[in-house]
């Protein structure tokens, strides 16, 4: 339904309502097919999704691109494929990578870096 043939919104009498309906239909278009498809975290919360895995040897800095662009604030781990803990290296995140280390060889990590 048209925001003009509501029953909420009188049609418009003049040019400039016309124009006005205009803009809040594809408003109320837009709004709809963003909740028809649900909410998604990364819409709506400026991160990035990254998956890695720790290097072979635990403890050793691993270098991890993030593509936010900006220096990320932090990060949270989702999914691991075994135990293992994940922390910063010491080494100051930048605009393109954060540095961690794990306490396990090769554990497969997905990350939420925000």
């Amino acid at each position: 339904m048209d925001i003009g043939e509501s029953v909420i919104f009188p049609k418009p009498r003049d040019r400039q309502e016309e124009d006005l309906y205009g803009v809040l239909s594809g408003f109320v278009h837009d709004v709809t097919r963003i909740l028809n498809r649900g909410v998604v975290f990364e819409d709506n919360v400026d991160c990035a999704f990254v998956s890695f895995t720790s290097n072979a040897t635990p403890d050793t800095e691993d270098t991890v691109a993030h593509g936010l662009g900006r220096v990320p604030t932090g990060y949270l781990v989702y999914s691991r494929d075994k135990a293992g803990v994940l922390y910063d290296s010491g080494t100051a995140f930048t605009a393109s990578n954060i540095y961690l280390k794990c306490n396990v060889a090769s554990v497969a990590f997905k990350l939420i870096v925000f």
